[in-house]
């Protein structure tokens, strides 16, 4: 059985984070750099965020340790 595809990637608005907690519970914000459209071997697609981590490298945010959910954070005193 083959791993998730990438069909399709996009920029991510500014604002949406990957949320979670580490080892000792301490909370952490990593910034989402694009989102992309997968595909699994039974055709089920799903969207998943990426996150860029130096110089061209990217990696799903849901592989982080500790990952929970997607976050959107507006700009503080944005309209």
């Amino acid at each position: 059985m083959r791993e998730e595809e990438i069909v399709q990637i996009i920029p991510a608005p500014w604002g949406w984070y990957a949320y979670g907690q580490d080892e000792q519970g301490v909370e952490f914000l990593a910034p989402v750099a694009c989102w992309a459209l997968v595909e699994s071997s039974s055709n089920v697609r799903r969207v998943v965020g990426l996150g860029a981590h130096g110089l061209g490298s990217v990696s799903r945010v849901e592989d982080l340790p500790g990952f929970v959910e997607y976050r959107y954070v507006p700009e503080a005193g944005g309209s």
